[in-house]
């Protein structure tokens, strides 16, 4: 029975303690209207990076619908770009560089490349004025280009987002002959997506690991944070080309045992000739560690690094001067909403509203003051607990009926 007394305490003490739930303030519009919010690195921590659990609600405990704004329209819309140059560098590399003349932010170009069944490692830099370039994409490979209903491909080739005038894509040529490119273009969707979020306040701890060579840089946060790039600023030495990754601490279980290990969650290179910012697979994590392998070079002297998230905003429809509640609760599902099938234009810009004083809600109770005792996890760990003892009664009762007959 003690056993079963320590089980159910366990159980109930994790009912509330596993939940988390903030409460913010709108700061009230000036007009009527549909409004962009942008959710801050702070929100998207505090809601677990799981949208399903924001709610809106209005002065009187009205649920306010929302919906995610990614600004920019599902219609595709493509645009040939110039091509400025081809030159080739026989047994080498193929350059091919392009006019971005409107200076139009980008993710992607689409190229139309003649059917071959080559393989192909490329590199993509940018530039403002068609000397000074700087790295975006490294040593990728691009495999596949061979359409056997036409006589051309057409591929999406993905950098860092960026705006320079010019960019130019280096076909390594050392192995195979030089590929066709017929044409670049761009889908103009992709041309108004925001500028990334900066994150602040985190912990940075550099230490070398003479054994192996390397260069281990620990970042750590307060709480867990949306990362989806990085950047360095490397001041010395004056030449350098370094492999680097990322790299987190997990546990898994084996042989009913916890066992800790290490997952490579991003390879990178970084390189003295080009600005060494890159893009990562989207991590949500509280601590992580870049390993850079010096080989028998001195190690780098970084100046700064940099981490920033995507932007992430939503749409709603408020009224002006109202009082709006911004809630978090770890324990809602996702909303079931219409908004996002009602017609609304969302290449449009909006005005923005803003979130304030965002404060965690220490007492489970305070957020569920609202409900009535039969719905709240109190009545729900009293029914199991009833039901616990009942069966652990009976049980009791067979193993002493069992001793008496033995």
């Amino acid at each position: 029975m003690k056993t079963i007394f320590s089980i159910l305490f366990i159980l109930f003490t994790l009912s509330f303690s596993s939940a988390q739930n903030y409460q913010g303030k709108m700061n009230p519009v000036p007009e009527s209207g549909l409004h962009q919010i942008l959710l801050s690195p702070e929100l998207r921590s505090a809601s677990q990076n799981n949208l399903d659990h924001l709610r809106i609600f209005d002065a009187k405990k009205n649920e306010v619908p929302y919906v995610l704004f990614e600004g920019r329209s599902t219609d595709l819309q493509y645009e040939n770009l110039n091509i400025l140059s081809k030159n080739a560098v026989p047994n080498k590399v193929t350059s091919i560089i392009v006019a971005n003349e409107k200076a139009l932010n980008l993710d992607h170009l689409t190229l139309k490349i003649a059917n071959t069944d080559v393989d192909k490692t490329y590199s993509i830099s940018g530039s403002n004025d068609n000397l000074e370039w700087f790295g975006l994409v490294i040593d990728q490979k691009i495999i596949g280009l061979n359409d056997a209903g036409e006589n051309f491909v057409e591929r999406d080739f993905y950098f860092p987002f960026n705006n320079y005038k010019f960019l130019r894509i280096d076909f390594v040529d050392k192995n195979s002959l030089p590929i066709n490119v017929l044409e670049v273009g761009l889908e103009k969707n992709y041309a108004i997506k925001k500028s990334k979020i900066e994150l602040q306040h985190f912990e940075q701890k550099i230490t070398t690991d003479k054994k192996n060579k390397q260069t281990k840089i620990h970042i750590s946060f307060k709480d867990p944070q949306v990362i989806d790039a990085i950047s360095f600023d490397i001041s010395a030495p004056n030449f350098y080309l370094r492999d680097a990754k990322i790299v987190i601490n997990k546990t898994k279980t084996q042989k009913r045992a916890e066992v800790d290990y290490t997952e490579t969650v991003s390879n990178f290179q970084l390189n003295s000739k080009v600005k060494n910012s890159f893009e990562v697979s989207e991590l949500f994590v509280k601590e992580f560690t870049i390993e850079i392998d010096n080989q028998d070079n001195p190690e780098l002297e970084i100046k700064k690094i940099s981490l920033f998230q995507n932007p992430v905003s939503i749409l709603a429809d408020l009224k002006a001067n109202e009082n709006y509640t911004f809630k978090i609760d770890s324990k809602l599902s996702a909303p079931a909403y219409d908004l996002a099938q009602s017609g609304i234009d969302f290449n449009q810009s909006y005005p923005r509203a803003t979130i304030s004083n965002l404060d965690k809600i220490d007492n489970p109770k305070d957020a569920d003051s609202s409900k009535t005792f039969w719905q709240t996890p109190l009545f729900m760990w009293l029914c199991i607990g009833f039901a616990v003892l009942i069966i652990g009664y009976f049980a009791m009762t067979m193993i002493k009926d069992l001793n008496k007959e033995n």
